[in-house]
């Protein structure tokens, strides 16, 4: 029997799939590039596809260790059926072994229980004929709250790196020499006629290159055995996700420092003038790389204070979008970024300086990351004990420099 949880995600990742492929679809028909909205979250939905995918594949995975272990036992003459009692049938109750308030523990008996103690597989067997197999797969099911009341750790996801322009490095660590254009030749007006000096020429073109190496960067986990062979829930997909969050937060920083990094700060005295000084910066922008800039950085924090500004009359500078106020210089909300001054917000935690905001031409930075690659060492410290890992190549860069990122730094509050 199919696994519902399982098809579910795979819905998911086929409607995210046919999201993506809608979007590119209508601009190429349109006959335009995507625009920054729609680059934006095919970005987003990407990374979300990923994540399911990813998920996808380690369940598959435990689906069919699972079902090589219900085989087994039935070879050896087990059967998967409810006992019954008095036409009742054994599931309609849960024994309550292994309830928060319990006095036993589902892992711990999962060990004894292989060491001969006869009371933790008895416990063992009754929770297991107490719960529905089709519902939470075969083979050994922890109790329901484990995976129902799992709450993840607050991690900072990609979210600038999504914003900026991403280049895959696969499973290639060299590092990479990008050229660029240093000095300009000139053109002018031929003189009159007669006047001898013919075409005006320069000797002024030359380029050079910006030097980029991938990092390498890893983790992982030691985990027991006895963890990864129970089928619900998918702990080894809970752990590779809890590495790849720490991962994807390792490139988001990198990113905001190769952006916190450029030129010198145009220092402002108060929050007073934060807005005139993001015009000032836009309009550096334009000026030095001739094309505009269209993404500004900043931590939670900035953007919560920018939030709350009140003009002199007590109304907010950067209200919800209602379409209806006429004083505001933005617009914006605590749970979804806005725009300043035709600038997208990206609030994140790679600008680790409250007082900053960075206002930088999307396409110019570029978020390097290779393939992500899943490992495991089998009995790293026995045989009761598995590691898993994931590894990946990371770097970024910011091309053109101070022509195509200006920062603002508030001084004061």
């Amino acid at each position: 029997m199919s696994n519902a949880y399982l098809e579910r995600k795979r819905a998911q990742y086929d409607s995210i799939r046919s999201t993506i492929e809608g979007l590119q679809v209508r601009a190429a028909d349109e006959d335009r590039d995507l625009t920054d909205a729609e680059l934006r979250s095919i970005q987003e939905q990407g990374e979300a596809a990923k994540a399911i995918a990813s998920e996808i594949e380690s369940l598959a995975d435990i689906e069919a260790r699972s079902a090589k272990v219900a085989g087994l036992a039935a070879n050896l003459g087990g059967s998967t059926e409810p006992k019954t009692a008095v036409g009742i049938t054994a599931t309609d109750r849960d024994p309550g072994h292994y309830t928060r308030s319990s006095e036993h523990s589902f892992f711990k008996d999962l060990t004894v229980a292989r060491q001969g103690d006869d009371a933790a597989a008895r416990r063992l067997a009754e929770h297991n004929r107490a719960l529905d197999t089709t519902g939470n797969g075969v083979g050994v099911v922890p109790p329901k709250w484990l995976a129902a009341e799992y709450d993840e750790i607050a991690r900072q996801g990609l979210y600038l790196a999504s914003a900026v322009r991403n280049v895959p490095l696969g499973t290639d660590p060299r590092p990479m020499s990008l050229p660029f254009q240093s000095g300009q030749a000139a053109t002018g007006d031929q003189e009159a006629e007669g006047a001898g000096t013919g075409i005006p020429e320069t000797d002024a073109y030359s380029s050079g290159v910006q030097t980029v190496t991938p990092v390498a960067t890893a983790g992982k986990q030691i985990v027991s055995r006895q963890l990864l062979d129970a089928s619900s829930p998918a702990i080894d997909a809970l752990i590779y996700g809890d590495l790849m969050g720490d991962l994807n937060a390792k490139l988001e920083a990198r990113v905001g420092a190769a952006v916190s990094g450029v030129g010198t700060a145009l220092e402002i005295g108060d929050d007073g003038a934060w807005d005139s000084a993001l015009i000032d910066a836009a309009v550096a922008v334009r000026s030095a790389r001739k094309l505009p800039a269209n993404i500004v950085a900043m931590s939670f924090a900035r953007y919560g204070e920018l939030l709350q500004l009140r003009d002199g009359n007590g109304r907010p500078l950067i209200p919800a979008d209602s379409g209806g106020p006429v004083n505001v210089v933005g617009v914006g909300t605590v749970a979804v970024d806005g725009r300043v001054h035709g600038l997208g917000v990206v609030a994140t935690d790679a600008i680790t300086d409250d007082g900053l905001m960075v206002v930088l031409r999307a396409a110019d930075v570029i978020a390097f990351s290779g393939d992500t690659l899943r490992f495991s060492y089998e009995q790293v410290a026995g045989p009761e004990a598995v590691e898993l890992g994931v590894w990946q190549y990371q770097a970024a860069v910011v091309r053109q420099g101070t022509r195509a990122v200006k920062r603002v730094s508030v001084t004061s509050a």
